[in-house]
């Protein structure tokens, strides 16, 4: 095992070993049993005051209430406990200075909201709230919910839109992009482990461990001790990715699961991919059969090889745009350096993970393909259409970011303002 800790990542960080893992396991495990012991206030007492925010009681049948709440909107996260607080906590201020403001929500508006939301899932009202009460939520903590949200954004529109504008040349910039935008994203990390048959044996050993982990830290400690990817030195934690530009095998099974599920491992062409799931931001959907990808793959001879590693080194300094990769292929084969356009759709699985992981002009070298390590480099992410968005519809969604954008910093203001307190 530390030849190949070795081998891989230089300089090597103190001994490592696989037991590392399994002791941290156990730490974790027995850390979670004394958090999850109930606390004995709160079971004879669900009414007890939890916070107080402002002039409003948090009650910990509150926070229970928007616990089942989440789990139904399957947006818990991993902690459900501290997210209905936190939630509970910014409604609170929000709905405090919404009264200060003499905002108020008409009969008929709550009757809207109520109904919007309940669409999302297709559903009418009363067959959506019939749903919450089987999954035991309270239908007034469902209003109350509607009617903050509904106060809130009353409030941030006559504040901020008129001072949103979105000038042509923003509108410009965004047509190429537009339904990407927002779109079904999700929050992932990474472990990549190397296929080569002389690591087979911690391999084998490590991969176990790794699904068995249960938090999102573990995770991440794991991606500092063994992960070959680029990304090991921040925890395998990647960026935002749209749902849409994953490869359709794990897109089914990522759009199906909960913040902290390990999905995996995937055989990739030179190594295993392995990946956890951090959070889901499903506000849209975009047509992922229809997004294309430009790209360049450039094939250096002799795998993982020390002077394959160094060469690396200097394609990501040197190179900015995806022409500058023509540059370190002259002493090569003319087969060595392609371009590529296609679906991600028709894709090979590998190829589709590897440039999903990607930005415009960004640079991934995880495979490994008849002994040539795998240089590619995204050129661009396009949208085929049938009917392009309009400019009046980007407009109103670079409207509605920003808004979105100018509520979250204002209401952290409040938050930190706020008089907070336990009891």
């Amino acid at each position: 095992m530390m030849r190949y800790i070795r081998a891989l990542h230089r300089p090597a960080r103190g001994k490592l070993h696989i037991r590392v893992l399994t002791t941290a396991l156990a730490v974790t495990a027995l850390a979670v049993t004394l958090l999850a012991a109930p606390l004995p206030g709160l079971a004879q007492n669900m009414f007890a005051p939890a916070l107080y925010v402002n002039d409003r009681v948090i009650t910990n049948f509150d926070i229970s209430q928007r616990m089942r709440f989440l789990e139904v909107l399957n947006a818990g996260g991993a902690d459900p406990r501290a997210e209905a607080t936190r939630r509970l906590t910014e409604e609170a201020v929000q709905a405090f200075h919404a009264r200060r403001a003499g905002v108020r929500v008409a009969r008929d508006e709550l009757a809207e909201g109520l109904a919007e939301f309940a669409a999302r899932a297709d559903m009418e009202p009363e067959a959506f709230i019939a749903e919450l009460s089987s999954a035991g939520v309270d239908e007034a903590a469902f209003r109350e919910f509607v009617e903050v949200g509904l106060m809130w954004r009353a409030m941030v529109r006559e504040r901020f839109v008129p001072r949103v504008n979105v000038t042509d040349a923003e509108i410009d910039r965004a047509m190429s992009v537009s339904a990407i935008r927002g779109s079904l994203r999700v929050l992932m990390s990474e472990i990549f482990l190397p296929s080569d048959p002389e690591f087979a044996e911690p391999v084998a050993e490590i991969i176990p461990q790794i699904l068995a982990l249960t938090s999102f830290e573990e995770f991440s400690d794991a991606a500092r001790q063994v992960s070959i990817a680029g990304t090991r030195d921040q925890g395998g934690r990647l960026e935002w990715l749209d749902i849409g530009a994953l490869p359709p095998q794990i897109a089914a099974q990522v759009r199906d699961a909960r913040p902290g599920t390990i999905i995996g491992p995937i055989e990739v062409p030179g190594a295993f991919g392995i990946f956890q799931l951090r959070a889901l931001d499903s506000r849209r959907d975009i047509p992922a059969d229809r997004i294309q990808v430009d790209y360049k793959r450039l094939l250096l001879p002799g795998g993982r090889s020390e002077a394959n590693l160094e060469r690396l080194s200097q394609i990501r300094a040197r190179a900015q745009r995806c022409n500058d990769l023509n540059a370190f292929a002259r002493d090569l084969s003319a087969e060595a350096l392609s371009e590529n356009e296609a679906l991600v759709r028709n894709l090979p699985q590998e190829i589709a993970l590897e440039l999903a992981r990607l930005d415009e002009n960004e640079i991934s070298a995880n495979l490994v393909q008849g002994g040539n390590m795998v240089v590619l480099m995204l050129c661009s992410r396009t949208l085929q259409f049938d009917e392009p968005p309009s400019r009046d519809q980007v407009a109103a969604q670079l409207r509605d970011e920003r808004l979105n954008q100018l509520a979250d910093n204002w209401l952290a203001e409040l938050v930190a303002d706020a008089d907070i307190r336990r009891p």
